[in-house]
């Protein structure tokens, strides 16, 4: 059994060495993980500092693939295709994962579809790495995912990075990330888990996640708003592709429910930017006439409530969550 780490990098000379370094530093001999750096297009010292590591360390299990820059789905999708392991695992190169980890993830990987794992947040404050939120599931349970889906319904955790995949699942499935959309993960996991036979639950937090500190207003960037609701509106087609069950749709619009929301929360943050963000979105939005009976058919009430406010105020869906928002 091997395992085939895949990093995309685009410009992170400055984190990739750390990133690099936790992948081999594993209690795993070098044939049983392969390391693929893939450059995106990379205008840094990013390539540079990776060839220089593989070179002075004689990391024969790590190699670099060049591509031109085409965004994060494209650079995972690139890696997967050179990928040669029976499993994949998805770092992000400003990321990084815990010292020998990877021993004890292999053998709970070892026969399902998807291993779903925890996290550690981190970020840097007056010039050192602090600790920050913990992500961690209660107890280690094998399921189905179509179970995994209805167990945790809206907080199904969309970050890539926080699973290990079968590399077969995902071929038999075609499962690939769509090239050029932003907040690719919240589009492709709900996905996967739906499709998966087998998920297994750790209660091990490997995964280290650097948050970068900033609010949203300053993060401008309304081409985020367009995406959410191409996320949307791919989920609720893959819901009525006969994928997924009966059982499942009511978790599955409470997920698509909350990354409408997060459209919603970007478009209140962005309208100190642009004034007319908002009626604008909000016309968008009631263009999408199915929306509104995806809130009503959540499996969450809160959704449900939301729902029944949007119908009776369709020309405000922002000011609804906004409202609603202050209760939650």
């Amino acid at each position: 059994m091997k395992l085939s780490i895949i990093i995309p990098m685009y410009n992170a000379g400055g984190f990739i060495g750390t990133c690099l370094r936790s992948c081999m530093s594993q209690d795993l001999s070098r044939d049983e993980y392969e390391v693929i750096v893939v450059n995106d297009g990379s205008t840094d010292d990013g390539p540079a500092v990776v060839l220089g590591m593989i070179e002075s360390n004689g990391w024969d299990n790590v190699r670099v693939v060049d591509r031109e820059n085409g965004g994060l789905s494209a650079a995972r999708n690139t890696g997967f295709g050179e990928a040669s392991g029976e499993y994949i695992w998805f770092v992000d190169a400003d990321d990084w994962i815990q010292d020998n980890c990877l021993g004890r993830l292999l053998e709970k990987v070892e026969g399902q579809d998807v291993l779903v794992l925890g996290a550690v947040d981190y970020c840097r404050h007056e010039g050192t790495m602090q600790k920050g939120d913990v992500f961690s599931y209660p107890e280690e349970v094998s399921r189905s995912g179509p179970e995994h889906l209805m167990a945790m319904s809206e907080r199904l955790k969309m970050c890539v990075p926080f699973s290990i995949l079968n590399r077969k699942f995902l071929l038999d499935n075609g499962l690939r990330f769509v090239p050029g959309l932003i907040h690719e993960d919240a589009e492709f996991m709900p996905r996967a888990i739906c499709i998966a036979k087998t998920v297994h639950v750790t209660t091990m937090t490997p995964y280290c996640r650097l948050v970068r500190q900033g609010s949203l207003s300053r993060d401008y960037n309304p081409a985020r708003v367009n995406a959410l609701l191409e996320v949307a509106s791919r989920l609720h087609s893959f819901s009525g592709s006969g994928k997924v069950g009966e059982e499942q749709l009511p978790s599955m619009n409470s997920i698509i429910s909350n990354v409408l929301n997060q459209s919603f929360k970007l478009v209140k943050a962005f309208s100190v930017h642009d004034a007319g963000l908002e009626r604008r979105f909000s016309e968008e939005f009631r263009s999408m006439g199915w929306t509104r009976k995806i809130f009503l058919k959540a499996k969450e009430f809160k959704y449900r409530l939301e729902g029944v406010l949007i119908s009776i105020f369709p020309k405000h869906p922002v000011k609804v969550y906004s409202l609603l928002a202050r209760f939650r």
